[in-house]
């Protein structure tokens, strides 16, 4: 298991600004504490209380985040790899329109869908890991100090799959295995196929025509401002400097 909290030792990271390296930081501190709060509990939610932070800036498969909007944030999976936590870190929303709390929480549940459906392919099609059981997921801005509602941490039993909505709090949205929105392109299963094939000899395709469960489109995607919609910004590993997706071949040395 690949748990990044030794990313957030430091005060930045290349690749992020210093705003989503703070939000990052805070939220998984705050998760931190949570797991030492509730590590001795004779019941306990999830195997051991224990989450661990394995994604902090992440696209599906790789060259597939095109724009702002196709990057999922900071992930927890628990110590089975069935259940996940995704927390999305936004700017303050702004009464202009460019950042709004709308666009915020589409995205947030579009990750969780597309996660979700990550999980539910490699599963059923590939025979990859435990049955993903389901992915709970929710936004921070600064308006609520980069800090997560404590029923996000506190009520994970049994998970209702949709929307929660509660007055003082963004939305929490759960994806299951039996209930999420299909929403993997085509070119991205392929790029699946081809990396799970390539990686592993003892991988044996299912062929569980799961395909058609997980395949979404493009129109599809939540229809947010151009704010979100803007180019990517990738860090050149030749030069360090921030550069479009397109322009990276370019700085060859």
């Amino acid at each position: 298991m690949n748990n990044i909290s030794n990313k957030f030792a430091g005060d930045e990271a290349p690749d992020l600004t210093s705003a989503e390296f703070r939000a990052r930081k805070a939220i998984v501190q705050q998760v931190e504490k949570w797991c030492d709060d509730h590590a001795n509990e004779p019941k306990a939610r999830i195997y051991k209380n224990q989450w661990s932070p394995i994604l902090y800036k992440y696209e599906i498969v790789k060259t597939s985040a095109k724009t702002e909007r196709d990057w999922g944030h900071l992930l927890f999976t628990d110590m089975t790899l069935s259940y996940f936590m995704l927390v999305m870190t936004f700017p303050q929303a702004c009464n202009c329109g460019n950042l709004s709390h709308h666009d915020y929480g589409a995205l947030t549940r579009y990750h969780a869908d597309r996660f979700m459906s990550l999980l539910v392919y490699l599963h059923e099609e590939w025979d990859w890991g435990p049955n993903p059981r389901w992915v709970r997921a929710t936004y921070v801005t600064p308006a609520e100090g980069l800090r997560l509602a404590p029923d996000f941490l506190d009520n994970i039993g049994a998970q209702t799959p949709g929307e929660d909505l509660k007055d003082g709090r963004p939305p929490i949205y759960v994806a299951t295995a039996d209930s999420f929105s299909p929403s993997l392109f085509p070119n991205e299963l392929e790029k699946i196929d081809n990396t799970v094939a390539r990686g592993s000899t003892t991988k044996n395709r299912k062929g569980a025509g799961v395909r058609e469960r997980v395949l979404g489109s493009k129109e599809d995607r939540p229809d947010v401002s151009a704010a979100l919609r803007g180019k990517n910004m990738r860090q050149c590993g030749f030069c360090q400097e921030a550069k479009e997706l397109s322009e990276l071949r370019l700085c060859a040395g």
